[in-house]
């Protein structure tokens, strides 16, 4: 007797795992997911096994011949599903567990490879394998159920549907020792369990991989405030980049990588980046150390007019404006009345002299003026007394040419 022998039940779960064994294998061939792999192999020997049912309701097919192959069909992928759970639960399912279930299935392949259908010693060792697929069952829910208790992710989402599986595993193997009766529905099963599997890993794996990118992306921040200096990504806004190159800064570092850019203080900036996907750079930008104020060329680029009376005194403010990086034009008794004009004047004799300067108008030509000696008068931007230190003069110049 035959209870629920119907095709359209055997052809349902054949498209259905046909479905789960095509979307498994693509998955697990793009991540190169061994357990996928395996879980894919299972849907595809248990379809293959509900097809070859359901082509076997045809007259012209061999009853025996269709059994014999549906069962050994059953058994290699109940081996898979094995070989799935020793990837799925590594840290509680040994690895020989797939070749124990191998070696349990061995008198299901004696009996449908060399004995006849039925017998005595058929029924014998068909019942040894079927003790096996309970045994495998058993193991399966008390693996699962450890790795629950262990708190892992997978036991916790999974135990239930494992659970679920052996129950029509169970009822279907007791019902065929026991009654002699067909109910081949625990492919419905093993399709509830491969999606739960299916889906459940994609769950962990998505999980993981937004796990790593939140802890990579911590590593990141941690190593960028270690970096020596301001760290930054033209992809992204920075604050700090805007007031200090302006709001272009981002396409100035694509545009010329290995440039030093000159900062709105004045500063020169040396810009060390490295290419990003789509064009982007990632780096981090270090002030000139010679730039800085107290360094040796903190005046380069700037153009000083040096009119002193004392020799000693000139050759040695000379000595000095040249020491920190400035052009130095040297003027006498009468400034000249063509330019060039510089952006900062070291000045000693009386301020009238400088009425001679074409237009007399200091602030349209944006020069600083420091009046070294001579009367108090208005005009000078800064004055010091004849002799001052190094440091005075250096302090001034910085002051007035806003370097800090």
């Amino acid at each position: 007797m035959q209870l629920l022998d119907w095709p359209f039940l055997d052809a349902l779960q054949t498209g259905a795992l046909a479905a789960l064994f095509v979307s498994f294998g693509s998955d697990a061939l793009t991540r190169r997911d061994k357990m996928m792999g395996w879980l894919s192999i299972t849907s595809f020997l248990v379809g293959l096994r509900h097809a070859t049912l359901a082509i076997g309701t045809l007259p012209t097919m061999n009853p025996d011949l269709v059994d014999r192959v549906q069962s050994l069909l059953v058994a290699f992928g109940f081996i898979a599903l094995c070989l799935a759970l020793t990837s799925l639960f590594p840290r509680h399912v040994p690895p020989a567990f797939p070749a124990w279930m191998a070696l349990g299935m061995v008198p299901n392949f004696i009996r449908n490879l060399v004995l006849a259908h039925p017998g005595f010693w058929d029924s014998v060792l068909h019942n040894a394998a079927n003790l096996t697929y309970l045994l495998g069952c058993g193991l399966m829910i008390v693996w699962t159920l450890k790795a629950r208790q262990d708190k892992d992710p997978m036991g916790r989402r999974l135990f239930l549907g494992f659970l679920g599986l052996t129950l029509p595993v169970v009822v279907e193997i007791v019902a065929l020792s026991l009654f002699d009766l067909k109910i081949r529905l625990s492919g419905f099963s093993l399709m509830i369990l491969a999606m739960a599997i299916g889906t459940s890993w994609q769950w962990l794996a998505v999980n993981s991989m937004e796990s790593r990118i939140q802890t990579v992306e911590s590593e990141v921040e941690v190593w960028r405030s270690l970096v020596p200096g301001h760290a930054f990504r033209t992809d992204r806004p920075s604050a700090s980049m805007t007031t200090l190159f302006g709001p272009s800064w981002a396409d100035r570092i694509k545009a010329a990588p290995e440039a030093h850019l000159l900062g709105s203080d004045g500063a020169t900036y040396r810009v060390s980046s490295r290419p990003l996907p789509q064009g982007e750079r990632l780096g981090w930008y270090l002030r000139q150390e010679d730039t800085q104020p107290g360094h040796h060329g903190f005046l380069s680029g700037w153009t000083v007019g040096l009119g002193l009376d004392d020799p000693e005194e000139h050759t040695r403010i000379h000595d000095l404006l040249k020491g920190w990086g400035a052009d130095v034009h040297v003027w006498g008794t009468v400034p000249p009345r063509e330019g060039p004009y510089p952006s900062v004047l070291i000045w000693a004799r009386e301020p009238s002299i400088l009425a001679v300067w074409r237009e007399d108008d200091l602030l349209r030509r944006r020069t600083r003026w420091i009046q070294i000696g001579g009367p108090n008068t208005k005009g000078p931007h800064a004055r010091l007394e004849p002799g001052a230190a190094q440091e005075v003069i250096q302090l001034t110049l910085e002051q007035l040419l806003s370097r800090r």
